[in-house]
């Protein structure tokens, strides 16, 4: 995460940490473990080799129209949520979010391509983006507009947070820390030039590529979440279907991070992994934060728009004509 705070709004002291081989993940929990709960496991130094069972796959789905299988469990289709006073829908096909796509197969990429994918937006860090490259079609080329902040990268602190043990969890995440934490997070999110200079982008992207956009980050929950938030508010889709939207990653991502967290307490690295549902998982409140911060830095979010994010009137058109029926 980024630039954020403990709940005293200070830094908390974090025990050095031991110099030890570079981790290796066994097969089978590659297959189990999934977004930002492969995080936690990645970036501590362990050698890892549970075995896990077999989790389905989900699909590219939207709450009106068909699927598209590929192996990313938070991967959907933002087709076919309405929007108010009569103005249609957001068309089926026309943009997607997701995880990220470093599982994907032969039969995976041809379904993006199938789809009609002509780009992939992908919001994480460089240390994500080595960690778990996407595997992507020659044919769809990617746009990298990572969101994060070098000096306190999220992706990292919680993996150290893993290794730290009990008492740190406990000390940051107990008693509400975890969910405060996420809550500062999306509102940094808002607050910060850079952040939001990489959702402007990627909102300039999805307006001006020939066809579908597709955008991802590694949970495919947080900044694609915001990112979702973000276009679907300017195309008109009510509140209540965004919360929706948003919460749905709960859902599609409850059996890897379930398996995620028995394989961490067979470690004897956390003793309560409840303290991780809020990292793992996404929450009303997270998204209320941004939206807070959307109103108390900008009035409206139209102004937000134009103001934080620099999008023009022309550039909102152009989304609304390309992905509204």
């Amino acid at each position: 995460m980024t630039g954020l705070r403990t709940r005293a709004e200070t830094p908390t002291p974090r025990p050095a940490m031991e110099r030890t081989p570079p981790v290796t993940i066994s097969r089978a929990v590659r297959g189990t473990v999934t977004g930002l709960a492969a995080a936690l496991i990645a970036v501590f130094p362990a050698t890892l080799t549970p075995a896990a069972a077999d989790i389905p796959i989900s699909v590219l789905q939207s709450p009106k129209s068909g699927s598209l299988e590929i192996s990313a469990p938070n991967a959907r289709d933002l087709g076919g949520y309405p929007t108010q006073g009569g103005g249609g829908k957001i068309k089926p096909g026309s943009v997607y979010r997701a995880d990220a796509l470093n599982k994907l197969t032969a039969a995976d990429q041809q379904a993006l391509v199938t789809a009609g994918i002509t780009k992939v937006i992908d919001f994480r860090s460089p240390v994500e983006r080595d960690q778990n490259p996407d595997q992507l079609p020659g044919s769809i080329p990617a746009v990298h507009l990572p969101i994060y902040d070098p000096a306190n990268d999220f992706y990292v602190f919680f993996g150290k947070l893993v290794q730290g043990g009990p008492e740190m969890q406990q000390e940051v995440l107990g008693n509400g820390g975890g969910a405060k934490y996420m809550s500062d997070y999306y509102a940094w999110m808002i607050s910060d030039a850079t952040a939001r200079s990489q959702f402007a982008a990627a909102f300039t992207e999805i307006a001006d590529s020939p066809g579908p956009v597709l955008y991802h980050c590694t949970a495919g929950k947080d900044r694609t979440g915001l990112m979702s938030a973000i276009l679907m508010s300017a195309l008109g889709v009510p509140r209540g279907q965004i919360y929706n939207d948003f919460l749905a990653s709960n859902a599609n991502l409850a059996a890897s991070n379930q398996a995620t967290k028995d394989y961490l307490v067979s470690t004897g690295k956390v003793t309560d992994p409840s303290l991780f549902d809020s990292v793992l998982g996404v929450s009303r409140e997270f998204l209320d934060s941004a939206f807070n911060q959307i109103d108390a830095s900008y009035g409206s979010f139209d102004n937000f728009l134009s103001s934080g994010l620099g999008i023009d009137a022309a550039t909102v058109d152009a989304v609304k004509a390309k992905l509204l029926d």
